[in-house]
């Protein structure tokens, strides 16, 4: 298996076993220990992963003896990585300081790991040499990742570690991350900066830019953001049809059981089986996020879910008209659109994305938590403007 595999498998052990998890040493042994396993080390060679390593400098605590970090991964001959353990539960946050000691004290050090079993953050020196930064670099929850999340922690695994890389790695995830944000709020709420630029860059108007003419120009910057998005994505539809996409690979991992019926009939007569349906808290959440999402579309088309005994449905008013089917039990769960595929791949980047098995849709979407579908805006999007636009056009599914 790969690393996102292993660590997905992990994940679904961490599940089990952290109810009964409990202080340090349980969390150390159940939790971190098999974790440092799925990144390759070997945690019994004790010059590969040594415990209680005292660092040079380390304060003596008030009862005489050396504070330790509980590991120091060694690789080379010196230490290259520390892991300050808490218990499950604790807030890694607040032993970040602890950790930064032993950091500034060994030189070979430029990657240090605070965890409580379930969280890991990672600091390096990006600011100063050998002088822990103030907050990591990257944030890794074993409970709930994409496989974008994994794909980050291959840097860190002993296959790929490399400590001279590591700060333009940092560097890379930081301000990636930092871009994405900005460009996705120029895209949702453009700057009045933005909108000069664009004027400037079009050479609209005499003279100088004033506050007026960006507020004339204002809703006009809107108006064309949303059309060259969606006409990014409708374009890439229209291609995606012309050319179908040749059919997946099996996958190795079983799906979530597909419904039997490709749709249900308006009008459905109620029968004994629905009463048996109970509408979990899990699918009521998932329906709000995505209320949240489709209500930031122009459309304005209300939607409506439907609870069936294999799936849970959302809707354009008629269950026939359906854009999203989840699956919402179990550490593996899925969500199935009409979206194409190669769409889908490009809109939900980082999740785990296949053809459903029964003709119920045209791509399915993996994802560990009710939270990430939060993460799967454009596709939720995507789904809900192309599904209103074939009921307005009258297409009957």
């Amino acid at each position: 298996m790969g690393l996102f595999d292993d660590l997905r498998q992990l994940s679904e052990q961490v599940r089990k076993r952290q109810t009964h998890v409990k202080g340090e040493e349980a969390t150390k042994q159940a939790l971190i220990i098999p974790f440092l396993q799925v990144l390759g080390f070997d945690v019994y060679d004790p010059q590969e992963v040594g415990p209680e390593y005292i660092a040079d400098f380390a304060k003596k605590k008030g009862s005489g003896g050396f504070e330790k970090v509980d590991y120091v991964i060694n690789l080379g001959g010196a230490p290259a990585m520390f892991v300050e353990c808490k218990p499950i539960g604790a807030v890694p946050e607040d032993h970040d300081g602890q950790l930064a000691r032993y950091f500034n004290a060994t030189p070979s050090v430029h990657v240090g790991v605070v965890t409580n079993g379930t969280r890991y953050r990672f600091f390096t020196d990006l600011r100063a040499p050998n002088m822990m930064d103030a907050t990591p670099f990257l944030e890794f929850d074993i409970l709930a990742f994409t496989e974008r999340d994994a794909e980050n922690l291959r840097a860190f695994t002993k296959e790929g570690f490399n400590a001279a890389a590591i700060q333009s790695y940092a560097e890379d995830i930081i301000y990636t991350e930092r871009l994405t944000g900005l460009v996705n709020e120029i895209l949702r709420s453009p700057s009045d900066n933005f909108v000069r630029f664009l004027l400037g860059e079009l050479e609209i108007g005499p003279g100088r830019v004033t506050g007026k003419v960006v507020d004339r120009f204002l809703p006009i910057v809107k108006r064309a953001v949303q059309g060259t998005l969606l006409e990014m994505m409708t374009r890439s539809i229209t291609q995606e049809i012309a050319t179908p996409a040749p059919a997946p690979a099996p996958s190795v991992i079983e799906p979530p059981p597909s419904p039997v019926r490709t749709s249900i009939p308006s009008g459905e007569p109620a029968d004994a089986s629905r009463s048996s349906i109970v509408t979990t808290a899990e699918e009521m959440e998932l329906f709000e996020i995505v209320s949240r999402i489709c209500a930031e579309s122009p459309s304005k088309q209300s939607i409506a879910y439907k609870d069936t005994a294999t799936y849970f449905g959302i809707h354009l008013g008629k269950v026939t008209q359906w854009f999203l089917r989840a699956w919402c039990t179990g550490a593996k769960k899925a969500l199935v659109t009409r979206v194409p595929l190669d769409q889908t791949r490009l809109l939900a980047h980082g999740f785990e994305v296949d053809a459903p098995s029964e003709n119920v849709g045209s791509s399915r979407v993996y994802f560990a938590t009710i939270k990430d579908v939060e993460k799967l805006r454009p596709l939720v999007l995507m789904a809900y403007e192309e599904q209103v636009k074939r009921m307005r056009a009258g297409v009957e599914e």
